[in-house]
């Protein structure tokens, strides 16, 4: 039997059926998935893009800091002295780890690299309550800032004809010696770094 009338045209018309309706669903749903793991990366990656440009503020700071300061005395020796005989003594002159935790910066004190020593725990250190939300972020037990100062010579140089040893301190001037700080910050449990090395003296 053959319909003739308004209802014959709709029987070459083909709809979704269930089966097609729920594939399309599913590419759809990948998609998704797709751009949500992008959001996420992009998230994550302006995380790690701000905390190296705040480590770099704060490295700089330091540095800045150290050389702006740097004929200071702590006792009869000079800021970069006693940082480099610190650094000796502890193999570095400023160490923070995750477990360090921000003080008051201000402490009264007429000494000026105790102030100072203060001031960049206080910056590089994480908040009290919260370890992620520190000014640098602690993402792990490797995140460690850490200051050293190095002094560099030569002992046995001539001068005027004169043997000198310029790496021991003697009644007369000291010739050749070199004071060298190094900055460094790491990040994300250590997987990124920030090196600074600059002349202090």
């Amino acid at each position: 039997m053959v319909v003739i009338g308004i209802d014959s045209k709709r029987i070459k018309e083909k709809g979704l059926t269930l089966l097609e309706a729920l594939v399309s669903t599913a590419i759809v749903g990948i998609g998704f998935v797709a751009v949500f793991q992008m959001v996420n990366y992009s998230v994550q990656s302006i995380d790690v893009s701000g905390e190296r440009t705040k480590t770099n503020y704060l490295v700089s700071l330091v540095a800045e800091d150290l050389i702006g300061d740097r004929f200071t005395k702590k006792g009869k020796k000079n800021v970069y002295e006693y940082l480099a005989d610190e650094t000796k003594s502890k193999t570095h002159a400023l160490k923070i780890d995750c477990t360090k935790k921000t003080g008051n910066p201000y402490k009264a004190t007429d000494i000026a690299i105790d102030n100072k020593l203060e001031k960049w725990a206080h910056r590089l250190a994480p908040k009290e309550k919260d370890k992620s939300s520190g000014r640098v972020k602690c993402r792990g037990t490797k995140d460690i800032k850490q200051l050293t100062v190095y002094e560099i010579c030569k002992d046995n140089v001539k001068v005027d004809g004169k043997n000198r040893t310029n790496c021991h301190y003697h009644n007369e001037d000291v010739f050749d010696r070199i004071y060298v700080g190094r900055m460094e910050v790491n990040l994300n449990n250590g997987t990124k770094k920030k090196f600074i090395y600059f002349q202090i003296h």
